[in-house]
């Protein structure tokens, strides 16, 4: 989340620049944002005091947290050409039911990369498209609570999508990346590349 917010902050001041507007201005999205956020917080304080401010941002965080570990997952060790457009196979799909009542089709990833403005219920499984090995639910919590059993299991997966799914350009990309992993098996499939 913090290299996220470096990143956003980086590329705001960036469009600035071009824009010939100064980093520190109502101009700036990225402070606005910061802005509306510090009003609820205060909103949430004149209502309910410190104990609210608490679990309002408590809350916030959690919600944070379980959105980066979702968004983790559904791309987790997958490579894109940055100069090609994001298609289906640059996210795991998942096709298990409970998933997708519990979530609105959220597990349909795969089909929002294809149609972006797909409305949730019109969101289909692709067969074709790269498919975690469990459900969202699942997956969330060995995200949180085993990590490296995780990307255990996603090894093989992520062996075959290079294989099966990655171009010929992507394959030379997911090399580079498994050799920086730190996974003994995707360094070794690099080797090979």
């Amino acid at each position: 989340m913090l290299g996220q917010t470096k990143s956003a902050f980086e590329l705001e001041r960036n469009r600035l620049q071009t824009l010939g507007y100064g980093t520190w201005s109502l101009h700036n999205r990225y402070l606005r944002g910061w802005l509306m956020s510090a009003a609820i917080v205060a909103a949430f304080g004149l209502a309910a005091g410190l104990k609210g401010v608490v679990i309002f941002v408590l809350a916030a965080l959690a919600g944070r947290s379980v959105l980066e570990a979702v968004n983790y997952f559904e791309h987790y060790g997958l490579v894109r050409d940055p100069d090609q457009p994001v298609e289906p196979r640059h996210s795991w799909n998942s096709n298990k039911r409970l998933s997708n009542v519990m979530l609105f089709n959220l597990a349909r990833h795969s089909h929002h990369h294809a149609e972006g403005d797909a409305q949730f219920w019109q969101l289909r499984a692709y067969r074709d498209a790269p498919t975690l090995p469990y459900g969202y639910l699942t997956c969330m919590l060995l995200v949180f609570l085993l990590p490296g059993w995780y990307r255990n299991r996603m090894t093989p997966l992520l062996l075959d999508w290079d294989r099966q799914f990655a171009t010929t350009n992507e394959r030379r990309l997911a090399a580079a990346a498994n050799r920086a992993s730190g996974v003994p098996a995707l360094q070794l499939a690099a080797q090979g590349h």
